[in-house]
């Protein structure tokens, strides 16, 4: 009895150790969660160190693929992944073309230059392989200095003399390189930010490539199942102050214009209140898959002009018409027009006051609703309008204008509770509301000088000029350009 009593217990931890086993259990290891980075084999130096640097500064995780560009786009292809990173930017197009890429980031940039034993003397230019005798190691067409080399020597009837020379071919430009260091070959093509790496190498400028540097960019790729932390990653990677550094410590020249490093950035926008039904649901969705912070301003363009000018500093500024930008110029970059948008004749359903042109607004008795001509560009434009065509004065004497709004959308809420006979406003003011498009009828005026034009603009001190780059193509890629035309915009952008 004695005997039993002591083994239930043992009985009892066996079993529950058992369940425990079987019992599904949640992983503790990151190897789900880390990105995956395909990277050209010539970028490793860099790579390698800023992925330490991040992963110790966020605890978050980067499994990595080297290879030659080429072949890394093939596994891109088959495998999926996160990010890719290739030498060049001639296989970032290509997985344009595959339709591989999301959002793209410039890095840093690198030339071809001949590479030979450092006592080598013989060896001065692209024309000096062609002699006989002389060995030469080429990387393989799918790396990206192969493609590269093999092009430039085409272009420049080189190539057919050269390759009578070449002895091996190897898949990355780091096997290249080293093949001149143990000696089996008298010289390459490769890199110079690579090569550099090596001491015992002497690099040779020639003019024919030094022509022709190559820019490398890091691409979020469609099939990342973690596409923020994908761009968190490549923010990180291409940051002035975080990965383009430690490029430079590579002999690698990191673009000029870059992001500074921010955990969360956090920008202003400043944005004419008419361009909101159609920026305002793309802008959240960029802030959540960028992992950024958005705060944005809908005023009449009048109005945010004279807020910047009174010392506000937004990162970027949508503009309702041109004429607003213009009075800015001096803080942002030069703007991008995206549309245009015309100045209609709103009148309840059925026109019962019979309003059709701008003779029949200073009919008397009406009450008329327009924009302020300081506060919006709507205002300034319609008082342009009214001026060109000789109306305004006859409809200031009329006593019609009941109501100077400083925004479209003001003017739209009063024509929804009936308080006016007709207002003139932006065709996408009259189409965002619902209720505007059943109780309401669109007049148009079919004038020139009834249409808007509409710019956005960064500006020139943001410390974020890469992220606000992709902000605008966002607001404005073929996707966003059916929600404008939705609001009855005219879409301009090339």
């Amino acid at each position: 009895m004695k005997k039993t009593a002591l083994l239930i217990p043992v009985f009892l931890v066996i079993l529950g150790l058992a369940i425990w086993a079987l019992w599904p259990q949640k992983k503790t290891t990151n190897s789900d969660s880390a990105l995956t980075l395909y990277c050209a084999a010539g970028l490793r130096s860099p790579v390698s160190e800023i992925i330490n640097q991040y992963e110790k500064e966020t605890g978050r995780h980067v499994k990595v693929i080297y290879n030659g560009s080429g072949a890394l786009l093939s596994q891109i292809q088959i495998g999926g992944g996160d990010l890719y990173l290739p030498a060049s930017n001639d296989y970032i197009e290509e997985a344009k073309k595959l339709n591989l890429t999301a959002e793209t980031i410039p890095v840093a940039s690198m030339s071809a230059v001949i590479v030979v034993d450092k006592n080598n003397n013989s060896i001065h230019t692209l024309n000096d392989l062609t002699q006989p005798n002389v060995k030469i190691s080429f990387a393989d067409p799918s790396a990206a200095i192969g493609k590269f080399t093999r092009n430039i020597l085409r272009e420049n009837k080189l190539l057919e003399k050269i390759q009578k020379n070449v002895t091996v071919t190897k898949p990355t430009v780091n096997n290249i390189v080293e093949d001149v260091t143990l000696g089996s070959v008298d010289a390459t093509i490769a890199w110079d930010a690579v090569a550099s790496n090596y001491p015992a190498v002497k690099l040779i400028h020639d003019p024919i490539l030094d022509q022709h540097p190559q820019t490398t960019s890091i691409t979020v790729l469609k099939s990342s199942q973690h596409p923020t932390e994908a761009l968190h990653f490549a923010r990180y990677l291409s940051a002035k102050d975080k990965g383009l550094p430690i490029f430079k410590k590579h002999h690698f020249t990191p673009v000029a214009l870059a992001d500074q490093w921010a955990d969360t950035p956090d920008v202003v926008i400043f944005s004419g209140s008419m361009l909101r039904p159609a920026i305002d649901d793309r802008i959240h969705a960029f802030e959540k898959r960028e992992g950024c912070k958005i705060s944005t301003v809908y005023e009449g363009c009048g109005t945010l002009v004279a807020q910047m000018k009174a010392g506000a500093d937004p990162a970027f500024y949508f503009s309702c018409d041109t004429t607003f930008l213009d009075q800015v110029k001096n803080k942002f970059e030069p703007g991008t027009i995206v549309t245009k948008n015309e100045i209609i004749l709103l009148v309840p359903k059925g026109n019962p006051k019979n309003l059709h042109t701008l003779d029949d607004i200073s009919k008397p008795g009406l009450k008329i609703g327009l924009a302020h001509p300081v506060k919006s560009a709507l205002g300034k434009l319609t008082r342009v309008m009214l001026k060109n065509s000789h109306h305004l004065e006859k409809l200031q004497k009329s006593n019609n204008i009941v109501i100077m709004a400083s925004k479209g959308d003001e003017l739209v809420t009063q024509m929804q509770v009936g308080a006016l006979d007709a207002a003139l406003l932006y065709r996408s003011n009259a189409l965002a509301s619902e209720s505007i498009s059943k109780n309401c009828t669109i007049i148009s005026l079919n004038r020139p000088d009834a249409i808007a034009t509409q710019p956005y603009a960064t500006a020139l001190d943001t410390p974020y000029p890469n992220l606000l780059h992709r902000l605008g193509e966002y607001l404005t890629n073929s996707e966003a350009k059916k929600t404008f035309l939705h609001y009855g915009f005219t879409w301009k952008k090339n």
